[in-house]
């Protein structure tokens, strides 16, 4: 039974110039100590499918959805208050650029113990306030060491500006895991990371997810730097999921074009024998959710596309995935000169 099951997720926002659907019908489901990568160009509605997930209020933002259960709870039947308590017990989002995320007033120590479980019964017990405040120590180190940070004393004594982006990676990783989640979501956590800092952080959430069984949906344009992260893989485009499935399925035998073209652009960046060569790239622009074309949204930019492009293709469901083209790619078509 999976964890998280989402059907036809809906984002709209409400602009100066009328309501504008950002994200169209997504729908998710993750099991248990799964990981799932959420790809795609910029704008394609990623991050507010995240949100949308831990049902952040925004005044200009309308979230809809035919179905959402979290560990088999019907969301859409609670109250606001009931969503929020059950989302905030089992969901931790790591947002883009940790140190903006930190409160640079702070010390790292104080906003670890803001967000660990509160005792309860502190009020009853001052007699034993320093022993509180003894074990709330221990556990942010303990949650550090988790981590992959060693130097807990440099750390739990330092702002946020006094620490590299690494170390900042890693503090939001202890803060998110310190009340136990089921679901970790991630935001681009390894953006601004170097090579062998990339590694660090996608292997400390790898040891999240195989010992702890915490589900993973990780959102990354480093197609390459998460190939041996993720599970499965989920391709956006204008606000909808293009293509999804296995890891072997996705990267043997795309179906999508805009998959495939993804997939190619990796592989030749990655080819040393291609260092001085000019790496193709997709023509055209992405569309302006302002004029979303009727048809398919990939189409303008699409080599294969007809005349039959200008409906909306429906989800076509495959052994290991499903896309929604209506001239999916043929076995190998990733490796041939076509």
């Amino acid at each position: 039974m999976a964890l998280l099951d989402i059907r036809n997720l809906t984002v709209k926002i409400k602009t100066s110039e009328g309501i504008l659907t950002i994200v169209d019908k997504v729908s998710l489901t993750i099991n248990p100590g799964k990981i799932l990568a959420l790809a795609g160009a910029s704008g394609s509605g990623k991050s507010l499918v995240m949100q949308a997930i831990m049902m952040l209020r925004r005044d200009n933002v309308i979230y809809s959805a035919d179905r959402f259960k979290l560990d088999d709870k019907d969301l859409l039947k609670l109250s606001s208050h009931q969503r929020r308590k059950i989302i905030g017990e089992n969901i931790s989002f790591i947002m883009q650029e940790p140190k903006r995320s930190l409160d640079p007033s702070l010390k790292i120590k104080t906003q670890i113990y803001e967000v660990m479980p509160k005792i309860k019964w502190y009020r009853f017990f001052t007699r034993i306030k320093n022993l509180i405040k003894n074990t709330k120590r221990q556990t942010a180190i303990a949650l550090l060491h988790r981590s992959g940070i060693k130097d807990h004393s440099r750390i739990l004594n330092s702002y946020p500006s006094q620490l590299s982006d690494v170390e900042c990676q890693k503090v939001m990783i202890a803060m998110a895991v310190a009340s136990e989640p089921k679901i970790l979501l991630l935001d681009e956590p390894i953006v601004n990371l170097e090579i062998a800092s990339r590694f660090q952080v996608l292997k400390l959430l790898d040891k999240y997810s195989k010992n702890d069984e915490t589900s993973i949906i990780i959102i990354s344009n480093d197609i390459a730097s998460i190939y041996n992260f993720a599970d499965e893989f989920a391709f956006m485009y204008a606000g909808q999921i293009v293509e999804r499935g296995t890891r072997e399925q996705i990267f043997k035998n795309p179906r999508h074009p805009y998959t495939a073209s993804l997939i190619r652009s990796m592989m030749e960046m990655n080819n040393p024998d291609n260092a001085k060569k000019f790496i193709p790239v997709l023509t055209g622009k992405h569309p302006d959710y302002k004029h979303m074309p009727i048809g398919c949204r990939f189409g303008a930019r699409c080599r294969y596309a007809k005349r039959r492009c200008n409906n909306m293709p429906e989800i076509t469901m495959g052994k290991n995935s499903q896309y929604r083209c209506h001239f999916p790619l043929p076995d190998g078509a990733l490796y041939s000169d076509d």
